[in-house]
């Protein structure tokens, strides 16, 4: 009986460590998670910011002399 006692905190040991460190993981998965949701966020908003710029450059080009594929056919 004492070592079915012994063997079942052995193995509660072993369970709580496991919780523990896949506890820790968790954590820290989290925070890679926030990390890389604020990345994407900033890289949405510049190649928003990018997109509006050469946009923008677009506009500015002059229209004569081009020709559509139609034109051109």
């Amino acid at each position: 009986m004492k070592e079915d006692i012994d063997a079942l905190g052995v193995r509660i040991e072993r369970l709580l460590g496991i919780m523990k460190r896949l506890t820790d993981e968790n954590a820290r998965l989290q925070a890679q998670l926030s990390e890389s949701e604020r990345t994407n966020e900033q890289m949405r908003e510049r190649m928003d910011d990018a997109r509006s710029r050469v946009e923008a450059a677009l506009a500015r080009l002059p229209v004569t002399g081009r020709t559509t594929t139609a034109e051109s056919a």
